[in-house]
Parts: C-alpha cells; sequence; structure tokens
C-alpha cells in the first residue's frame, strides 16, 4: 500500500457526467503500476479509449461492439487521492445465451499487493454480478472476449512478450486465492524455433494426408477479401463451438477483426485447406508486433510514436504468434493440423522468422497438444482462469 490512508471505492458506468475522465485514471493506472517493469508492454491507450484519428474503436467506448449486447461497469480502488488497484465487471448476454448460464465477468484487473485491495475490487464486482442474477463470477477477462488471453498469468514471467497476451504481476495468483477466487481452467502457450529442420513425421503424415483426402492448400491472395472473411467466420464458429467459454462471432464483429489484422498481416503466412473443393480448416499467423510497441524512454506516452512504429517496422519483427486456426468438426482427425503446420513452418523458414508462438490452448486440448509435441514447442505461458460461486 502507498500509504496507510482508508481504502475507498468508486464505481461508475458510462452513465456517469464524469466517465471519461474516470477511464483515463483508469487506464492510466496501469502505467504507473508496470513503470518499472521491463516485461510489461502496454496496448495502445487508444485500443481502450479509442482514437478518431486512428480510426479505432476502444474496448471501453460506448459505441463498441460490445454493449450492444452486454453491460459493464467500473472500479477504481483508492488510498486517499492514489488509484491502487482496478477492474471491471460483465455481463454478456452473447455468453450467456449460448451456454444457457448465469455467468458474469471480472476483466481488467490491476491491484498493488495487497490482499484487501484486491477482496474490495472482486467482492464489489461479485455484488454487482449478483445484482443482476448471475450465479457465477468468471475472470479475469479483458476485451475482446475470443480474442484477449482469459486468466491471469501464472507462469512464465520471464517469456518473450507477445501480441495478444497480457502480462500481471507474479503476487497476482496469491491474491486470487486469498480472495476466495477456485482455479477453473488453465490455458498454455509455446514457443517454436522456425530454423530447426521441418520434422521427417510431419512431412510423412502431411504428404499421406493430402493423397488420400485431396487436399489442396491456399494463400490468403488467391480469394477475394469478402470471401476470405465469410469462410474464416464459418470455420471459426464452427471449429470453436464447443470451446470453453466460446461466443460465436457475428458477420459485423469478425469482419472488424479482420480489417484490424489486415493492418499488420503478412497475408502469405495464412494458409487454408480444401478438401474435395470445400474450405475445411484454416491456419494463420499474424507478426509479433509487440517487439516494435516498447514504449520510447523519454516519451513513454506519445502513443502516435509508438503507432507509427508498429506499422512502419512491422516488417522486421523476428516472430510471429499463430492464433488464428480452425478445423471444421466434420473435417477433425483427417491430418489436417499437420498439413497446416507444415505449410506455416515451411514459409516461416523461406521468410526468416526466428520463432513463433501457437497459443492459446486450453490445457485438455489433446490433439493440439500432440502437434505442439510433434513441432518440439517449449513450454512459454500458462494462464489460470478463475471463478467464484455467487
Amino acid at each position: 500500500m502507498p500509504n496507510a490512508l482508508a481504502l475507498q471505492l468508486q464505481q461508475f458506468d458510462h452513465s456517469h457526467p464524469n466517465a471519461r475522465r474516470l477511464l483515463r485514471e483508469f487506464v492510466d493506472f496501469h502505467w504507473r503500476h508496470y513503470a518499472t517493469d521491463s516485461q510489461y508492454i502496454p496496448l495502445l491507450d487508444p485500443e481502450y479509449l479509442g482514437s478518431r484519428l486512428l480510426g479505432m474503436t476502444g474496448y471501453f467506448e460506448q459505441r463498441h461492439h460490445f454493449f450492444a449486447n452486454g453491460e459493464m461497469t467500473w472500479l477504481l480502488a483508492r488510498a486517499g487521492d492514489d488509484v491502487v488497484g482496478r477492474c471491471t465487471a460483465f455481463v454478456s448476454r452473447l455468453h450467456n445465451q449460448r451456454w444457457e448460464d448465469r455467468t458474469g465477468f471480472v476483466g481488467f484487473f490491476e491491484s498493488v499487493d495487497s490482499l484487501e485491495v484486491a477482496s474490495m475490487l472482486l467482492e464489489a464486482a461479485a455484488a454487482w454480478l449478483r445484482e443482476r442474477g448471475m450465479d457465477t463470477m468468471r475472470g479475469p477477462q479483458n476485451l475482446p472476449v475470443n480474442e484477449a488471453t482469459p486468466g491471469i498469468l501464472t507462469a512464465g514471467f520471464d517469456s518473450r512478450p507477445v501480441i495478444y497476451y497480457h502480462y500481471n504481476k507474479p503476487y497476482y495468483e496469491r491474491l486470487f486465492d486469498g480472495a476466495a477466487m477456485v482455479a477453473a481452467k488453465r490455458v498454455r502457450s509455446w514457443e517454436v524455433p522456425v530454423m530447426r529442420p521441418v520434422e521427417e513425421k510431419l512431412i510423412r503424415v502431411s504428404e499421406l494426408v493430402r493423397k488420400r483426402r485431396r487436399v489442396t492448400i491456399e494463400t490468403w491472395g488467391e480469394r477475394s477479401v469478402d470471401e476470405r472473411k465469410s469462410g474464416m467466420l464459418d470455420v471459426y464458429n464452427d471449429a470453436w463451438d464447443d470451446n470453453y467459454g466460446f461466443v460465436p462471432f457475428s458477420a459485423e464483429e469478425f469482419s472488424g477483426i479482420v480489417d484490424d489484422m489486415l493492418l499488420v498481416m503478412d497475408k502469405k503466412s495464412f494458409s487454408f485447406a480444401y478438401v474435395n473443393g470445400e474450405l475445411a480448416a484454416f491456419f494463420g499467423a499474424v507478426p509479433n508486433i509487440i517487439e516494435k510497441m516498447r514504449p520510447s524512454r523519454s516519451l513513454p506516452r506519445w502513443e502516435l510514436l509508438r503507432a507509427a512504429k508498429m506499422f512502419l517496422r512491422k516488417g522486421s519483427v523476428r516472430g510471429t504468434r499463430l492464433g488464428y486456426l480452425g478445423v471444421k468438426k466434420r473435417f477433425r482427425n483427417l491430418g489436417l493440423e499437420g498439413v497446416l503446420l507444415l505449410e506455416q513452418k515451411r514459409y516461416h523458414q523461406e521468410h526468416g522468422y526466428e520463432y513463433t508462438d501457437i497459443g492459446w490452448v486450453l490445457e485438455d486440448n489433446l490433439p493440439v497438444l500432440s502437434l505442439v509435441e510433434m513441432m518440439n514447442g517449449a513450454d512459454s505461458k500458462t494462464y489460470t482462469i478463475y471463478e467464484r460461486a455467487l
């Protein structure tokens, strides 16, 4: 605790007259909280608050697509004038419709090393969710729900920063355990060295599958963007439908995600597998542009500079994250994953990438775990998702 002043909780939503200022305080806290932590590379402020100049809709803006089917409150813990912790609580009606449950979420959690602060925030989040009829609180879960890695980082604190993976203080696990949160599920990631020779087993399996199943492979540019969006959405929603916590994408939401991805995409790192002419699966890797997003020491909050560095230097990124993938249910167990992984590795080697991150993967996803073993991936990060009965 920065001082001995009594803790106070401030709660607000978009209707608060000072909502914009309070949201700025909410975002400012992580800059101070991780000021001396070299492992932490923050998202751009406009990703939270929006920017007309950059054409970005922030996660916290009322016009963000989440708020068409969801509700959120923001919580700040204060000791005097100092913010010492923060989190959100939210309800996604789409999630509860899909899973036929009453699960609410806590997200964007940050706190000083104080069980008192963490407990106050989590109790307030639980009370808000309970008032809205929820019987379970899960998290932490940031926005966007299907893209932001769920849970708190509980292993891999010295691993390489990777796009879409958040970093947190190592003591967060102790705070969540002490605040009556229970570990419910873990997700993992692995780093694979690209330049290691292609595994002979993978080559044999890939060649056999392609011949037997009449598999053809395409890259991004062989079809129109609209056709790629439509095909990927169809595969993604089918493949991930039974995945823990997944909420099907709407066409509008998915189109926006792809548009954002196109700003930094290496299009040839997306491979599409067709079986007898039907799109059955795709794997896609995006450059790990977080390599170019480290704040300047002299101008740490000059976000336009960070954005410019990210876009202008994306061609010199050394690694990727293999985070966009899916195999339709009726095409599972055909070996398409191996075919697509081989395509990915060969292109990465030709392009000169040094590493790729594979994740996030649920700890009980045995097919992907076996593929990672085949690729000789090294453990990178583990995130733990917590729950509490309300």
